[in-house]
């Protein structure tokens, strides 16, 4: 067979039954082999754009630069025969109507560096020549600065892992008839010394060597021959007896202190001087400690490793851990009475709005305590529920989530009377500063319990993305579903305490502007996670924009405190403005 590799590994002499001499040649035979798989890649992309006379070109040169492959089962392994697309792909998603549309093969890497999931394990290859099929781009994901554009993506996938299968062989050549005319084998491989230990060692006076395996074969290797000898105390040791080893020890003693009470400094280099011989002394015990810590240190670094892999590093979107209390649980609910002007005639009742008090309890970063009720319209629930249903966006256009988030805050600012009637007294009794005021406000959203909000089911086996899929299987999870866009809006938040990151972020938005802050809302399609950025002096992580630097805030964590972000979503170019007040 073509590009077979055949190493012999070992030769041994024997005399045969028949007395006459032959040799056994064992043999290594490696035969080349392509596994292909096939299943569905998840993962980001970055592009630049074409330059083109037309400034408004909507052209850019992409390239995928992480991704993920979830193969189902055994099946999407086969070794030396491709996938064809899409017969070979019915059985990854039966509900799904498979059309066949091609990525172009231009737009795709020789190999691909991806992680394989498969059957709850993680490993990395290196995809050759592979072929993609339905590219769909994840329009809430997909951002542009500049001339570049960043986004996430879903699709199919096939190609194939290059590898050789091993196969042990043993030839028996002979007989040797003519001593003088042995048979020509080739040279055998010379052994080429690896790092692993066998644990063997070898000791002549003050020299060990240890013994090693072979990086291209199963023998073994001695290495060089090494001085382990005491060299500070080999000075020391003597024939002189017992009490001469004492007498000379005093001796020194006495010596060392007469020396220090003439020159008291010299005492610093007696100490440092001791110190290396204790070293010295202590050295076959510390080299068994310095092992321990070298395999702990391995340890760590592989679960780290291990961890890199197996976590959605650009996922991140925290889970605290609240818990209501009885009082806050409870709403109250009254008929909104119509103010009428003419004294004569009763106040009447509008039997078509209803008044919502909710009451709130929370601390801010200082232990104060803070609480009251705050009201909400339920005309205005409605309408904000049927405006965000009834919301008409372009989302093929790169900033259709900006717009969305924009408009669904336009609509509700003005209906948030009843939160800033609380807030207003919340400031007349402590008289805050604009700081306090702002941690105050921040703290009353961190405080409300995490809940993932979707735009479709919040049953777990509908969602490939990790995250999601592990949160909604937590029987303790809080889920808001078939909600359009994925977001509640401020006046909806309010009245469920239903809210994620970006529905948090834009109720904090719409308060803080309300309140004249400079306030920006943060996305970063790359970590899947929406943040709070004000322009106040504050220390902490900041964000730069032109003359101008927004401290960041986390607003899904309790007692998050401005300008302290996880290390996990600290990169900053990774961050983008939103929506920004001033």
């Amino acid at each position: 067979m073509n590009n077979v590799i055949v190493n012999i590994t070992k030769q041994e002499s024997f005399v045969g039954e028949d007395g006459l001499d032959y040799i056994k040649v064992t043999k290594e035979i490696l035969t080349p082999r392509k596994t292909y798989i096939k299943g569905l890649i998840s993962g980001k992309y970055r592009g630049d754009k074409i330059p083109d006379d037309d400034e408004k070109s909507d052209l850019y040169d992409f390239e995928i630069y992480e991704a993920e492959v979830n193969c189902n089962s055994i099946d999407d392994f086969r070794k030396n025969l491709p996938f064809i697309f899409p017969n070979d792909f019915k059985n990854i998603d039966a509900k799904k109507k498979i059309k066949g549309k091609p990525f172009p093969k231009s737009k795709l890497p020789e190999v691909l560096p991806v992680i394989i999931s498969t059957d709850n394990k993680t490993f990395g290859i290196n995809v050759l020549e592979p072929k993609i099929f339905e590219f769909s781009v994840i329009r809430k994901l997909h951002q542009t600065e500049g001339n570049e554009v960043f986004g996430s993506f879903n699709a199919y996938i096939t190609g194939f892992v290059f590898d050789y299968e091993k196969k042990g062989e043993e030839e028996i050549i002979g007989p040797i008839s003519t001593p003088d005319f042995p048979p020509v084998l080739p040279d055998p491989i010379p052994c080429e010394k690896s790092d692993i230990e066998t644990g063997k060692t070898e000791t002549d006076g003050n020299y060990v060597r240890k013994e090693f395996k072979c990086k291209n074969h199963n023998d073994n290797i001695w290495g060089k021959w090494e001085y382990n000898g005491n060299k500070l105390g080999d000075s020391y040791h003597t024939n002189t007896g017992c009490l001469g080893d004492v007498i000379g020890i005093i001796g020194v003693i006495l010596f060392l202190i007469f020396l220090i009470a003439i020159l008291p400094g010299l005492g610093y280099f007696i100490l440092f001087y001791l110190a290396i011989l204790l070293i010295s002394i202590l050295a076959p015990y510390l080299k068994w400690i310095f092992r321990g810590l070298g395999v702990l240190l391995l340890i760590l670094f592989v679960s780290s490793f291990v961890k890199l892999f197996t976590s959605n590093s650009s996922s991140y979107v925290p889970k605290p851990s609240i818990v209501d209390n009885s009082r806050e649980k409870k709403e109250t609910v009254n008929p909104i009475i119509e103010n009428n002007s003419n004294k004569n005639e009763p106040n009447k009742t509008n039997n078509n709005d209803y008044l919502i008090k909710k009451y709130r309890e929370w601390n801010d970063y200082d232990g104060n305590s803070y609480g009251g009720y705050y009201t909400l319209k339920m005309s205005d629930i409605k309408n904000a529920k049927s405006y965000k249903a009834n919301l008409n966006v372009d989302l093929s256009t790169i900033r259709s989530y900006d717009e969305i988030i924009f408009n669904l805050k336009e609509n509700d600012k003005n209906k948030l009377d009843g939160l800033y009637k609380l807030f207003d007294s919340i400031q007349a009794q402590n008289k805050l500063s604009k700081i306090k005021f702002a941690e105050m406000v921040v703290s009353f959203v961190q405080d409300i319990p995490y809940a993932l909000v979707l735009e479709e089911s919040c049953n777990p086996n509908l969602y490939d993305d990790r995250f999601i899929k592990n949160y909604l299987s937590n029987p303790n999870a809080k889920c808001c579903g078939y909600q359009r866009f994925g977001i509640n809006t401020p006046i909806e938040f309010l009245y469920d305490l239903n809210g994620d990151c970006d529905t948090r972020t834009l109720l904090l938005y719409t308060v803080l502007s309300h309140y004249n802050y400079d306030v920006a809302l943060m996305s970063s399609e790359f970590y899947k996670h929406s943040i709070l950025g004000l322009n106040f002096p504050v220390n902490g992580l900041k964000y730069e924009y032109y003359n101008k630097e927004y401290v960041l805030w986390e607003t899904t964590t309790p007692n998050s405190k401005p300008g302290i972000i996880p290390n996990e979503i600290s990169n900053t170019n990774n961050w983008r403005i939103s929506l920004k007040s001033k």
